[in-house]
């Protein structure tokens, strides 16, 4: 995993993701992911969580879905190099 063994958590039961980063700045990186991977995450702040994003997947369908996914792989991959 290009972030590393346990950045990302939740999922089981929950409509949404909890991502790691590796940085501290979240609404920074949430800035960069929308403007460059035209993907939108809220920053872990917001939530209690900062140095995280909240990556929610509900109301989508699994194409749109898939497509968001991977544009987010990869903004974080790059984000990770």
């Amino acid at each position: 995993a290009a972030l590393g063994k346990g950045s990302v958590s939740g999922g089981s039961g929950a409509i949404y993701l909890m991502v790691r980063l590796p940085v501290e700045d979240d609404f920074r990186v949430v800035e960069w992911l929308t403007e460059k991977h035209r993907v939108c995450v809220i920053p872990g702040s917001a939530c209690g969580a900062p140095g995280m994003v909240r990556v929610c997947y509900a109301n989508l369908g699994l194409e749109r879905c898939r497509e968001a996914a991977a544009r987010l792989q990869r903004g974080l991959a790059g984000l990770a190099s």
